[in-house]
């Protein structure tokens, strides 16, 4: 076992090998595999890619993410950036929405992680089982470099309007080593009630007072902490009240940890964004998963809002967080 710490610094044992792991997994998302689920808040499904599909899309980042000179919004801060590196070359601002990606910049990652990902039948079969609905999948991520995320329940950020419908999936592209910023799960979590978003935890202004809060909920209710050990291929599945996060890189440690997430709702919801915004979406049907893209690069009327972005980020967000908090303000009365 090596030792680590979240963002926080809340301790972790993290299993180097399958051996050393006592998280159950299974093959698929059968009667055993989602009474789990529905337990612990999380399950691990084995191998639900093969090792070239893994490759394929390690490949595509490679060739059209990493040289790409322009801004494409990010994870952490939803906002333009241009790639930033680690010393070994890895990319450390995930990707947001790779649904929404310039088809004409990326179109093998777009496209493939589409068809393979997103419209995959095991796995969207897996997802519906899940939601005992059609997924409608309303985000994604993707990650290379780790950036360490901090403990959170994803319903404070976005949800079906039936807070605790959705489920995330994340995805290994590679074998994620002990010491590269594991992704880390709280099981059963999803059972204890966290504070709704209001004028003293807002994501605008107060965002730390919620991170404080979610980390004290750790502590109080003696919540473990594990970091399941995974292989390429291997998908972690979570509810969206389950608390959550990737941990602290180790020192001297220089793996990468490729993988991608995505957040699907139940097709016959609507979204729920902020706890407090609820949005009827505009989504593709793929076949097996409808598909959300937001701020999508292929229109001409997003390329005009990201250049207005790019050319006055300050004036851009504080405008959008003036525009949040007032419409908060207004939806608690």
């Amino acid at each position: 076992m090596l030792a680590s710490f979240t963002r926080n610094h809340l301790p972790v044992n993290i299993p180097e090998t399958l051996e050393e792991d006592p998280s159950s997994r299974f093959k698929s998302l059968d009667a055993a595999a989602l009474s789990y689920y529905r337990n612990q808040g999380y399950v691990i499904l084995s191998g639900v890619l093969d090792q070239t599909t893994c490759t394929q899309l390690r490949a595509n980042w490679e060739s059209e993410v990493k040289p790409f000179s322009g801004k494409i919004y990010r994870q952490a801060t939803a906002k333009l950036e241009a790639n930033a590196f680690t010393p070994e070359g890895w990319v450390i601002n995930p990707v947001l929405n790779l649904q929404s990606l310039d088809p004409k910049c990326f179109p093998k990652l777009r496209t493939n992680t589409e068809q393979l990902i997103f419209n995959n039948r095991a796995i969207m079969n897996g997802i519906a089982t899940i939601l005992e609905d059609k997924p409608k999948i309303v985000q994604s991520m993707y990650f290379e470099g780790n950036s360490s995320t901090w403990e959170h329940q994803d319903t404070y950020y976005l949800d079906s309007e039936h807070a605790g419908s959705m489920c995330a999936g994340w995805i290994a592209l590679e074998d994620i080593q002990a010491g590269a910023g594991r992704f880390f799960i709280c099981p059963t979590s999803h059972q204890v009630t966290i504070a709704h978003q209001d004028s003293a935890i807002n994501v605008v202004d107060h965002h730390q007072e919620y991170i404080d809060m979610v980390v004290e909920t750790i502590k109080t209710h003696r919540l473990s902490i594990a970091a399941p050990c995974m292989k390429a291929g291997d998908m972690l599945i979570w509810n969206s009240r389950t608390i959550h996060g990737s941990l602290q890189t180790s020192p001297g440690n220089t793996s990468s940890r490729s993988s991608i997430t995505f957040h699907a709702i139940p097709a016959s919801h609507n979204f729920l964004a902020l706890q407090f915004q609820k949005r009827l979406l505009n989504c593709q049907d793929l076949g097996h998963v409808l598909i959300h893209r937001p701020k999508d690069q292929a229109r001409r009327r997003q390329k005009l809002l990201q250049l207005a972005e790019a050319r006055a980020p300050r004036l851009f967000h504080f405008a959008k967080g003036t525009l949040l908090k007032t419409l908060l303000r207004v939806s608690n009365g």
